[in-house]
């Protein structure tokens, strides 16, 4: 949610909302209060193949991303073939990810006590995330630097979850008597009920490799698949012959319970003062004006288990072909629920047909583990924040790719911050982001909003939008 700084906050988030990043800093408050009580917040992200003009465009093709798709190809454009390229294929990449995410917290309260912070707070968070090969739209082929000539690998992840998260947070004392600055080791746990919605994971390998003593090229290809609810039923259908896209994908089905589980988010933060005061542990003593924030946290540690409807299929084959290359696509690939069936029919046929039934047996998937860690530096009415990411599971949130985040608030009126932030993650669009509030002491209002940037520059193009909902404090 801290879409204006570009994303992390390992360090920087408090309040009930670091239940989700580090519940350490549960115990960390900025202003004075006992009670904080929040909901309506909302943030979102897309990443499209396609340049989104203006919010209208942006908005309309994110709400794609939890709808149907209908068997009509958004058509390659022969003249504009090579933009496209460059924008999703740049540096010779041969594949490209993009994704759509969204996070609702429907309310969220913190209870502050002088040694002890307490928090529950409720969301929904979905993410849409697609990786395609180069070359279902080239056939510039790098096989020195991968080993493959052509890439024509199509994965897609889609994953709903509904959480309830309970946290705690106090200053590990023991550790704090051994240390002779003045400083504060705090450490934070929340549990969490999870329920999740519709489950995709799709993950399609098809690779060429020249055929050293002939023409022609070997193929690898293999398929790997899970689905659950709606999912499943589209690929029933496909694979008996009918039209897949008879019962559209809305999104109530997409979010309706498909499954369990539980999970846990764990977090250290090391507070230490540069100068003479712990106030933001301790409310009632004069407003820190110099501090350093070190923090750890790993959040989402479970499973979910898949009850609704449960499909797995998996096929792996080699084979050694002297066919010319593979057809060019006609059409773009965008993402929508159950697209793949329509786009892979449309270009080689789809490697489900080679299935007759698969597994029908309920499966479990792991939480997208990930582990971050955050450095906050804080002089006065300025925040300087650094943090780096990575996911110990490859799902529809998050690759294993690290991710880099760095923001910066300054507050020229103490009751309105500005914020800047910049999102670096290796063969995916970076992002610049903006934003600013109206912080008092009774309430917050927030709002945020990301740009892809181009050498490090911003466009115009709008990949995120935020807002935090009112969130009112009780002294």
């Amino acid at each position: 949610m801290n879409t204006a700084l570009g994303g992390g906050g390992t360090a920087y988030t408090t309040g009930y909302e670091s239940l989700f990043i580090n519940p350490a800093n549960l115990y960390i408050q900025e202003k004075e209060y006992s009670f904080q009580i929040a909901a309506g917040n909302f943030g979102s992200y897309f990443s499209s193949p396609l340049e989104s003009d203006g919010l209208h465009n942006y908005w309309s093709r994110y709400l794609d991303q939890t709808s149907g798709f209908t068997p009509v190809w958004n058509t390659v454009n022969t003249q504009n073939r090579s933009e496209f390229i460059n924008r999703n294929y740049s540096n010779d990449l041969m594949q490209s990810t993009h994704q759509s995410r969204g996070e609702f917290h429907w309310i969220g309260m913190h209870w502050s006590r002088f040694d002890k912070s307490y928090a529950v707070a409720l969301r929904t968070r979905y993410s849409n995330r697609f990786t395609i090969g180069r070359n279902y739209y080239d056939q510039t082929s790098f096989g020195s630097q991968s080993g493959i000539d052509l890439d024509r690998s199509l994965s897609h992840h889609f994953q709903a979850l509904h959480e309830l998260s309970f946290g705690y947070a106090e200053s590990f004392s023991f550790i704090n008597g051994l240390i002779p600055q003045l400083s504060q080791l705090i450490v934070g746990i929340a549990p969490k009920l999870v329920v999740s919605g519709a489950y995709l994971n799709s993950v399609y390998t098809d690779n060429y490799r020249s055929i050293s003593d002939g023409p022609g090229f070997q193929r690898h290809r293999s398929y790997n698949y899970y689905s659950t609810g709606r999912f499943t039923d589209m690929a029933d259908r496909f694979r008996n012959g009918q039209n897949p896209y008879d019962r559209e994908i809305n999104r109530p089905d997409l979010f309706r319970p498909a499954g369990f589980g539980a999970g846990l988010d764990l977090g250290l933060t090391y507070l230490i003062t540069l100068g003479d005061d712990l106030s933001v542990v301790r409310i009632s003593d004069p407003s820190t004006r110099k501090s350093l924030r070190i923090s750890l946290s790993i959040t989402d540690i479970g499973f979910i288990y898949h009850t609704d409807s449960p499909r797995h299929v998996s096929i792996s084959e080699l084979v050694t072909e002297t066919s010319e290359l593979p057809e060019l696509s006609e059409g773009y690939f965008l993402g929508r629920p159950g697209e793949q069936f329509h786009f892979l029919d449309m270009n080689g046929g789809h490697p489900i047909m080679q299935v007759e039934t698969g597994n029908t047996d309920a499966f479990s998937s792991l939480l997208p583990t990930m582990i971050h860690t955050g450095l906050l530096f804080q002089v006065s009415r300025l925040k300087l924040m650094g943090d780096f990411s990575f996911s110990l599971v490859e799902s529809a949130f998050s690759s294993t790719r690290p991710v880099t985040y760095l923001g910066t608030e300054i507050r020229i009126l103490s009751f309105i911050p500005l914020r800047a932030g910049l999102r670096i993650t290796p063969s995916q669009p970076d992002y610049i982001s903006f934003g600013t509030g109206l912080e008092t002491k009774y309430f917050d209002l927030n709002i945020g909003v990301q740009f892809r940037s181009q050498s490090l520059r911003p466009t115009e193009e709008i990949t995120g939008f935020s807002m935090a909902g009112l969130k009112f404090y009780i002294p």
